[in-house]
């Protein structure tokens, strides 16, 4: 850890700076813990969830890499904020606005939409979701059964060609593992119209790739025929005419809707609209919706015309969590960047008089708390403060070994301090978090 002596109020704090490990991303998604126990699956224990899995690794290996977790986790969609539109969809709210008539509202009635949903079907739902990635979309109709004991769901088609996300979608979904349809562009889209035996399909989803359109990537675009990742999007439409979804659901980078792709999005809705269907769009941030993160996107429901209604997407609602409830108590040290990485970044962003000094101790609060006792006695009992900043340097690097790491190396074996007043001032500090 870095130890930072500050002269300006006389304060000693400990840094260590960690990235977020992949079950914190999982978090920041909206997934919940029992679920990314799942994700973080061993090959020993994909194999006896997923029938017929091979492992090329170790049985007490990840089956899915951290690399690849992270990868997941930054492609899908936060879990909070669909279950909040699929709340509208099918348990809707009264809206607290008042409901508002356009002034064409008296001269053509037949185009306003009932203000409640229409459709009547109170069973099972079917959902199908095409660009799967792990499948936010299903998660978030279990968060919705969950609140809604009389909400039944069932998944009959899901696509994605990314292995190691179909490889987490069986892990999450074992049950739905036959129900993968592959690669978009090759789907016969007939063929899965006859294997739902004439049913409806309650709500198809599909939130095509983003890296031609995100300001991360080279903004391609996503113009029909184009050929980008992005374009993508268009092969939709050929499932949109065979199935007749009631609702669509797509979901995107806040990009969609910028000057720049605005003109391509728009010949998205009015397809959509030539097939039949109302389209509803909103900006909505997962920070508005319970989840710690400012992750902005696009949303548009698409609703067929006969069972097509004034949705209205969410209400924001008060954030509640921080970031400090997603994260761990306990993280592997490899997660933490090198003492002289964080030691750097320090001394070049930092603008205080100050002294910083590396300790060789693994990061943990308890750690950093018994450490600050320490040096927080020490200085007062030699009057340190009042030295030069180079004079604090040179001294801690004298006591450095003969007198500060005998003591934590002490308390660290027996669990206290002998010194009842430094064991008094650990508990302070400890309760201080």
């Amino acid at each position: 850890m870095i130890t930072k002596f500050n002269f300006k109020d006389k304060t000693i704090k400990s840094y260590a700076i960690r990235k977020l490990t992949p079950f914190e991303c999982f978090r920041l998604m909206g997934v919940r813990d029992d679920v990314i126990r799942m994700m973080q699956s061993t090959n020993a224990q994909a194999a006896e969830r997923v029938a017929g899995y091979k492992s090329k690794g170790k049985a007490e290996d990840m089956a899915v890499s951290a690399s690849q977790q992270y990868k997941q986790a930054g492609n899908s969609i936060v879990v909070d904020v669909l279950a909040a539109i699929y709340q509208q969809l099918w348990y809707q709210k009264e809206p607290k606005r008042e409901a508002q008539t356009s002034f064409f509202a008296d001269f053509f009635p037949e185009d306003q939409l009932p203000t409640y949903p229409v459709d009547k079907n109170h069973g099972e739902k079917l959902i199908l979701t095409t660009f799967s990635g792990y499948d936010s979309q299903l998660m978030a109709a279990d968060v919705l059964a969950q609140q809604h004991p009389d909400f039944h769901w069932t998944c009959v088609g899901w696509s994605d060609i990314d292995k190691y996300a179909c490889q987490m979608h069986d892990l999450i979904f074992p049950q739905f593992a036959d129900k993968a349809l592959g690669d978009i562009t090759k789907i016969d889209w007939q063929q899965v119209k006859n294997n739902v035996g004439g049913q409806e399909i309650d709500l198809f989803t599909y939130s095509s790739p983003c890296q031609d359109i995100s300001q991360a990537g080279k903004q391609m675009g996503l113009k029909e025929g184009s050929d980008t990742r992005s374009a993508l999007l268009w092969r939709v439409a050929d499932a949109v005419e065979v199935l007749r979804p009631k609702y669509l659901l797509q979901e995107n980078v806040a990009a969609l809707v910028s000057e720049k792709f605005m003109p391509d999005f728009q010949k998205w809705l009015d397809k959509l609209s030539s097939l039949g269907y109302v389209s509803r769009w909103a900006r909505l941030n997962a920070k508005d919706y319970g989840v710690p993160q400012n992750r902005d996107r696009v949303f548009c429901l698409s609703m067929r015309k006969d069972v097509a209604f004034d949705y209205q997407f969410p209400d924001p609602v008060p954030l509640k969590r921080k970031l400090e409830d997603v994260l761990q108590e306990e993280v592997d040290t490899r997660f933490f960047l090198k003492d002289e990485a964080v030691s750097k970044f320090l001394q070049a962003n930092d603008k205080d008089t100050c002294v910083f000094h590396q300790f060789e101790i693994e990061p943990s609060h308890e750690n950093a708390m018994a450490l600050k006792a320490i040096l927080t006695l020490y200085l007062e009992e030699t009057h340190l403060w009042h030295c030069t900043p180079q004079e604090l340097q040179e001294q801690l690097s004298s006591a450095h070994e003969d007198i500060i790491m005998p003591l934590f190396n002490d308390w660290k074996e027996n669990g206290k301090f002998a010194n009842p007043k430094l064991e008094s001032m650990y508990h302070h500090f400890l309760e201080k978090k």
